[in-house]
């Protein structure tokens, strides 16, 4: 598991990539990304999904992705939540990353390495900073007994707010309910067509609130409330 400064580190680092070199991984880098694929945690005692590494793929390096049978939004939410911890231990390689969809598939992974420079360090962070600028307040996404949140609270909700999200919808709310306990909210009313990205989002920001309740108590827990509310304890 990451360390609190691993997983802010990896945050802050964690940019959607659209440009990428075209290029073949190393064998030592596919060894690396393959140890990515394995260092995740399920986001309850069931089984991780089967996520695999494929070259094949006309931009970037190549893509993650993880076969699936169900698809429903649970299992959609298990996605995301396995996925966006690979996104992070790939950040922290070293390696440039995209959430990207293609009709008719299920949303991938694509790795590799920036084209333009904004793998470089500086850039990451200058994006850091225009990313912070682009998420909602606090006031607009939290709730509830607003009194609980502390310095500790507030690292695992901005973790969440800097979460991406398709066309930076930031589909979620947070609605705090006790000194250790968030309800993770996301839309209840959405086009059927947007189902399967929707879905993936709130994996995603529940994997990265998840990572650093855990890193700060090692007793975080996900489970569900619907199929669009999930409680974490820590």
């Amino acid at each position: 598991m990451l360390s609190k400064q691993e997983i802010k580190k990896a945050i802050g680092l964690r940019v959607t990539q659209r440009k990428f070199q075209e290029r073949q991984l190393s064998p030592e880098q596919k060894k690396e990304v393959n140890d990515a694929l394995r260092d995740i945690v399920p986001i309850n005692s069931e089984s991780v999904l089967h996520w695999y590494f494929s070259p094949e793929f006309p931009s970037g390096s190549g893509i993650v992705l993880a076969k699936m049978s169900d698809f429903s939004t649970p299992s959609l939410v298990k996605y995301g939540f396995e996925g966006e911890q690979i996104v992070l231990n790939l950040t922290l390689k070293g390696f440039s990353t995209s959430w990207a969809r293609l009709p008719n598939y299920l949303s991938m992974i694509v790795v590799g390495f920036a084209a333009d420079g904004s793998g470089d360090i500086v850039e990451r962070a200058s994006r850091f900073l225009y990313r912070e600028a682009n998420r909602k307040p606090l006031k607009e996404v939290v709730y509830g007994k607003e009194d609980y949140i502390d310095e500790k609270m507030k690292d695992i909700i901005d973790a969440g707010r800097m979460a991406p999200s398709s066309f930076n919808r930031q589909p979620w709310k947070f609605e705090v309910l006790g000194e250790n306990e968030i309800a993770i909210h996301g839309w209840k009313k959405i086009p059927l067509i947007y189902e399967e990205v929707i879905a993936i989002d709130l994996g995603v920001v529940l994997s990265h609130m998840y990572l650093m309740a855990n890193a700060i108590s090692d007793k975080a827990r996900v489970e569900a409330i619907s199929q669009r509310s999930y409680l974490l304890t820590f």
